[in-house]
This record gives structure tokens, sequence and C-alpha cells, in this order.
């Protein structure tokens, strides 16, 4: 929400004559909602877009990522960049300003600590906040020499959702989502799988998914885990251990 000061014209009236000598002030743009404390948390995965894959999807550089901005916020939001008078940081202006696919960096990569899990990360490379209107990522797995997706896996996430009507994502920081392609430790073949593909928003067109390969020898089960949206890494990976329902 923005509010405008400005001053209000006077005029100074002199004995004996009628004229009046007004002076206004201009007004400015400032964020009527201020934001709040966060702490930086630590993460590996990192984010940008590829060049365009094959069916006009996107692909990550080597890797699955390369290099982008790491510093998530806590939860209750935290100040993005002022830009052009106007300082959008706050999670109402997210709200009402939804992000565009071109402003945002989408990287997966896989956690260090532990192989069959994949941060997924989405940087807001813009100038001020936006949302993203789903609460996680929409991926599935599948085959990259696949000719559709039509036997591609997707993952359980939580149940239960409710809130917010976005995900707020602050100027130069990012969100994570954690993708558990083996969380019951079966150890098995991936059954030809080697790629996780992510749509960001599920607002998206599909031309705006990116393509990660996953790493050689991946164990790939029936029903992998996505968790929810979250301002840090470890917050995701806790998500994730709550997914229990099909998505959408």
């Amino acid at each position: 929400m923005t509010v405008r000061r400005r001053t209000i014209p006077f005029a100074l009236v002199t004995v004996g004559a009628a004229l009046a000598l007004a002076a206004c002030g201009g007004g400015s743009d400032d964020a009527a909602a201020g934001p709040s404390s966060a702490a930086a948390s630590p993460g590996t995965a990192t984010a940008t877009p590829g060049p365009g894959g094959s069916g006009g999807a996107k692909t990550g550089g080597a890797g699955g990522s390369s290099s982008a901005s790491n510093s998530p916020g806590s939860t209750g939001g935290t100040a993005g960049a002022k830009t052009g008078g106007k300082d959008a940081t706050s999670d109402s202006y997210a709200y009402k300003h939804l992000c565009a696919a071109d402003q945002l960096a989408v990287g997966a990569k896989e956690l260090d600590s532990n192989p069959d899990q994949y941060v997924i990360s989405v940087t807001n490379h813009g100038k001020a906040a936006c949302g993203l209107s789903s609460y996680y990522p929409r991926v599935d797995l599948g085959s990259k020499n696949a000719g559709d997706r039509s036997h591609s896996i997707h993952p359980l996430v939580p149940s239960g959702l409710g809130g917010a009507p976005a995900v707020p994502v602050y100027a130069g920081r990012t969100v994570y989502a954690v993708l558990d392609v083996d969380p019951n430790g079966a150890k098995g073949s991936n059954g030809g799988i080697d790629e996780i593909n992510v749509l960001a928003d599920t607002r998206f067109p599909n031309a705006d998914t990116h393509n990660f390969p996953m790493n050689e020898g991946a164990t790939v089960v029936q029903h992998p885990k996505l968790g929810l949206y979250r301002d840090s890494i470890r917050d995701a990976v806790s998500s994730m251990r709550t997914a229990d329902t099909n998505g959408s």
C-alpha cells in the first residue's frame, strides 16, 4: 500500500492587496507497512534461468543451476530493495503484485547432506517484492528423452493448505522447496527417470518449465515428497516431511 504525503498550498495575504502567493510540496511514494527483521540462513541451492530447452521448456546449467543470490529471510517478511521512490517490501504489496516468470531465477540442486533430496530455489531478481500464487512449485519427475510427460511421477505435498493468498518473495531474496525422491530409503533403481521438471508457479504456462538433470544412479520411488515454499532450507526440509497427499 502506498501513502502519499503532500503539503497543503497556502496563500500569504498582504494588507491592502489581494495578491496570493502559493507554494506546495510534491508528493512521494513510500511503503505503508514496515518490514520485519529476518535472520539469514545458509543454503546450498542456487538459481538462475537457463536457456530455452526442447519444447519451449527451460533448462538449468551444469549441475542443475548456476550462481545467484542465496539470502533467505524469515517467514514474517523482510525488506527488499527500494526502487524508483517505491519501497515495495511488504507482504501486502507482494500479495497484490504476483511474480512474472521473467523476474524469477529457478534452480534445483542436490542437498549436500542427502543425495536423494533436491533443493528447488526461486529467486526474485526484480527490484520489488512479488508473490507466488501457489504454495509449492509444480514438480514432476520423468525421462529427458520422453515424448510427453504422461508417465511422469508427481510427488506428494502437504495437505490442509490455506492462509495467505500468495508466497511473498522479496527483491533479491530466495524461497526454497525441498524434494525427496526416495523418502523411505528404498535405494533401488530410478526406473529410467533422470530429470526434474519445475514450474515455479502453477499459473505460469508450461513453456516456463525448467528442466534439471538428476544424479546418475539416483533412486526414484513412486511417491516422492515435496514440501511447501519456505524462506530457509531447513524449514523447507521440515515441510517436505509432512507431505501426505497428491498435488494438483
